[in-house]
């Protein structure tokens, strides 16, 4: 993956680099749009605002900057549902600007901004190049992804409320992932060391940036959302197994590396409790009865025992992110054969393999118990 942000308005030939660039323009003057919105809120000038369309208009502007980051051709319905949302991005406009008789825009020079603003979210939805696949983003376009769907990830909650624990959780390995992401942009973490898993960065990234499009714009009803929620997490929680797995194996001893490691894992056990869960209940669906499912059954069993019923002053606090640690690793490993399983049921990778790496799961739990002994 390529490191380092693209200058700014720089383009080279290619119709995918001028597609970055002008969705990076573009995000910038949405940017700039949103700052002027919040300056005139907190402006001292006596202007007659109605805040509950200035709201709604800085949330509709999010909703562009974020998902126009996004390759989402491939979601039913995508240019339609952006063209509406564009188009109520210009009526809240008209709302805000225009129609409080004040003439903000001219007052603030702002009068040939927005609507080239406008013009060009509408330009870049109907670009064909806008439908192609994403390219490959670098870490500080990952970074400023991730951030855009953290806001937009606090507004789920509005459109189910009984699944507030399960956005949570999706806010968190977002959170998590993006402090590690900032982590080797500030030098912290040699690029070398990350290399292998940023395109699993970007394919996690996007894969909540579809679901929430489609949360954000369809009337999903609870099973089916429940449905996609537990898809959603089966499938991004191993990019934090494998960030875990880098901290405890590859990091420097930098504080801020110890630091975001503690924080790691001082979520790790709600995390990985939620992740165990849905992955067995994934592998009852997809998986047919063998002796590798059934090991793998038994140290799912065993981990969400030490996940739930473990208090945690049974163990001596400087001893705690030790043990997560291997926990962790273990989740890691049987993350790793119920994928080979799934494989394995389409004829992709050896049988014989896969069985042997599981039957040497039961090794594994016995010595997680003798941990827990020396750990207690």
């Amino acid at each position: 993956m390529e490191r380092g942000k693209q200058n700014e308005g720089e383009t080279d030939k290619g119709e995918g680099n001028n597609s970055l660039v002008s969705s990076y323009v573009l995000r910038k003057d949405i940017f700039n749009l949103l700052d002027f919105i919040e300056r005139l809120k907190n402006g001292r000038d006596q202007i007659v605002l109605d805040m509950y369309q200035i709201e709604k208009l800085k949330l509709e502007l999010t909703f562009m900057s974020t998902f126009l980051q996004l390759s989402c051709s491939n979601l039913d319905g995508f240019n339609a549902k952006m063209s509406r949302k564009a188009q109520q991005v210009d009526d809240l406009v008209q709302s805000v600007f225009y129609e409080s008789g004040d003439n903000l825009l001219v007052k603030y020079d702002k009068d040939h901004v927005v609507p080239r603003v406008l013009e060009n979210i509408k330009s870049c939805i109907s670009s064909p190049l806008h439908s192609k696949s994403s390219a490959t983003m670098t870490e500080e376009q990952l970074v400023e992804l991730l951030e855009s769907l953290l806001v937009n990830l606090c507004d789920l909650p509005k459109h189910c409320a009984e699944l507030k624990t399960q956005y949570e959780i999706i806010q968190n390995v977002c959170d998590n992932i993006r402090d590690f992401l900032r982590l080797e942009v500030n030098g912290c973490i040699e690029h070398e060391t990350i290399e292998y898993v940023l395109p699993r960065f970007q394919l996690m990234a996007e894969r909540v940036g579809h679901f929430c499009f489609v949360l954000l714009t369809d009337q999903l009803g609870v099973p089916q959302l429940n449905f996609k929620l537990a898809d959603l997490l089966v499938k991004i929680i191993p990019v934090e197994l494998e960030v875990m797995h880098i901290c405890s194996t590859n990091l420097t001893t930098s504080k801020s590396t110890q630091v975001f490691f503690k924080k790691l894992l001082g979520a790790s056990p709600y995390i990985l409790r939620e992740y165990l869960i849905h992955l067995q209940a994934h592998m009852v669906a997809v998986l047919t009865a063998s002796t590798s499912a059934r090991n793998i059954h038994v140290v799912i069993e065993f981990l969400l025992i030490i996940l739930t019923d473990m208090p945690k002053d049974f163990i001596h606090h400087e001893k705690l992110f030790d043990l997560l640690t291997r926990v962790g690793a273990l989740t890691r490993e049987v993350s790793f054969l119920v994928c080979n399983l799934e494989k394995k049921s389409r004829g992709e990778v050896n049988a014989s393999e896969t069985n042997c790496c599981s039957l040497h799961l039961p090794e594994s739990i016995e010595l997680l118990k003798e941990d827990l002994k020396m750990f207690s």
